[in-house]
């Protein structure tokens, strides 16, 4: 019973999504464009956010080392699937994982 616990990832499908779906509402792929220090600024906060609701989650559901990656794997898909450039994704993705990595 505890094998299948551990496989079910739908609720953790739904959360990294709804992660990457807020990021696309508050900066929305056209913005990836803006060079202006506004846009850093906007990027760091919003990034910063998502990376606490992340941490919270990764407690609140004790995930292990699997969870994690799929957490990171499916926000990056979504990210992709909004339209952002391959180099964001990435590091928007490394900036989650990183947050669910450490303690």
């Amino acid at each position: 019973m505890a094998l299948l616990g551990f496989m079910d990832t739908k609720d953790l499908e739904e959360f990294a999504t709804a992660l990457a779906t807020d990021l696309g509402r508050r900066f929305p792929p056209a913005s990836e464009a803006r060079t202006d220090k506004g846009a850093e600024q906007q990027i760091k906060v919003i990034m910063a956010g998502l990376g606490a609701r992340a941490v919270r989650y990764r407690d609140q559901h004790k995930l292990g080392i699997y969870k994690k990656a799929k957490l990171a794997n499916v926000f990056k898909w979504k990210l992709s699937d909004l339209g952002y450039s391959e180099g964001f994704v990435e590091k928007a993705t490394k900036e989650i994982a990183t947050r669910l990595a450490v303690k």
